[in-house]
C-alpha cells in the first residue's frame, strides 16, 4: 500500500547530511517555531506560494486568475495570505516564474526512485539517504515507509531530527534508521520554549530512547546570545556524555534564509541575529574538546 506526504525538496549529491554522497529528502511540516529556523517553507504541512519579487513583470495574469480577489498590484504587488486559500490557480497563471509552489504531494515510492538513482556513489562513498525538513518525525507513517524500503535496497539511512514528537511515532520511525542527528538547541525547558514554542523536555526523554536504538550525534545549533552562554554548553556536553555519544557538532548560525521570508510574505527575523565569529564558535569548540569529547565545526562525517 502507497503512503503518500508532502515534500519541499529532494537534494542529490548531498554531503553534509550525514555520511557520505547522500540524497536528502526534506518533508514539509513542523511543530517548532525557532526564531532563527533558515526554512521557514517547511513549517506548515501544506503547499504554499512563494512570491519572487525580482522575476515578476507585472503582467497581471495572477490578479485576474484569482477567484476571491486575494492578489493586489497597487505601489507594491500583495498577496493577502489570511485570505488566500491556495488553489493555485495565480501559478499556474503567472508566466514570468515569478509565483511557484513550495511543497508538493508524493508517494513514498516515488521519493524511493529518486533516491535509487544515485545508489552507485552511496556504495562507493559510504553514503544513502537522509529524511530531513522540517521535522520527519511529523510524518511518521509516510517517513517509516521510505526507511523501509530504502533498508530493502541495503541504504543506508539517517534522521536528521528536533526529536519532537511522540514516543510512538519515534519508536516507529527508528526502526530503519541507521544513524539520527539530533539538534539540542537549547538545554533549559524555558528558554527552549521562548525561543522554539515548546519545551524541550519531550525532546530530552526521545533523545535517550533514541540513543538506547541506533546511532546517534548531537549538533548545537549557535545562536549569539541565546545558547551560547558557557552554561549552556556545559549542560549540553554532560547530557551528550550520558547518551554515551562522544562528538557535538556545532552550527554556528547564518541568514542564508533570509529571501525566504519574504517569498512567503512573513516579516524576516534575522534582524534580530548576529553571525557568530569564528573565534566564537573556536571557544565553544574549546570548550566540548576540554571535557573530553569531539568537536567539530558542521557536520564532518
Amino acid at each position: 500500500m502507497q503512503t503518500t506526504g508532502i515534500i519541499t525538496e529532494i537534494k542529490r549529491y548531498a554531503i553534509h547530511d550525514g555520511p557520505g554522497i547522500r540524497t536528502t529528502i526534506f518533508v514539509k511540516g513542523c511543530p517548532l517555531r525557532c526564531t532563527w529556523c533558515s526554512s521557514p517553507e517547511t513549517w506548515e504541512p501544506y503547499p504554499q506560494i512563494y512570491f519572487k519579487a525580482i522575476s515578476c513583470k507585472e503582467f497581471g495574469d495572477c490578479i485576474k486568475a484569482c477567484p476571491i480577489d486575494a492578489i493586489t498590484m497597487n505601489k507594491n504587488y500583495k498577496i493577502d495570505r489570511d485570505r488566500c486559500t491556495l488553489c493555485m490557480k495565480c501559478v499556474e497563471a503567472c508566466n514570468s516564474g515569478a509565483l511557484v509552489t513550495v511543497g508538493r504531494i508524493v508517494t513514498s515510492e516515488d521519493v524511493v526512485r529518486e533516491i535509487e538513482k544515485d545508489i552507485v556513489f552511496y556504495k562507493k562513498s559510504g553514503g544513502g539517504a537522509t529524511i530531513s525538513g522540517g521535522e520527519p518525525l511529523f510524518q511518521p507513517h509516510f517517513v517509516s515507509r521510505i526507511l523501509k524500503l530504502c533498508h530493502k535496497k541495503g541504504i543506508h539511512t539517517v534522521l536528521d531530527s528536533s526529536g519532537y514528537a511522540k514516543p510512538e511515532h519515534v519508536k516507529q520511525v527508528l526502526e530503519n534508521v541507521d544513524l539520527v542527528l539530533l539538534d539540542l538547541k537549547h538545554m533549559d525547558p524555558i528558554m527552549h520554549k521562548d525561543y522554539t514554542g515548546v519545551s524541550n523536555e519531550l525532546i530530552i526523554e526521545n533523545a535517550k530512547l533514541m540513543a538506547k536504538k541506533c546511532k546517534m550525534r548531537i549538533s548545537l545549533p549557535l545562536i549569539k546570545g541565546i545558547n551560547d552562554s558557557e552554561e549552556n554548553i556545559k549542560k549540553t556536553i554532560e547530557f551528550t556524555k550520558s547518551l554515551g555519544i562522544e562528538c557535538i557538532d556545532v552550527e554556528p548560525f547564518h541568514a542564508l534564509g533570509e529571501s525566504k521570508y519574504e517569498m512567503l510574505g512573513m516579516k524576516n527575523p534575522f534582524h534580530d541575529f548576529e553571525e557568530v565569529s569564528s573565534q566564537e564558535v573556536n571557544k565553544v569548540i574549546e570548550i566540548i574538546q576540554s571535557a573530553g569529547l569531539r568537536a567539530t565545526r558542521g557536520r564532518t562525517m
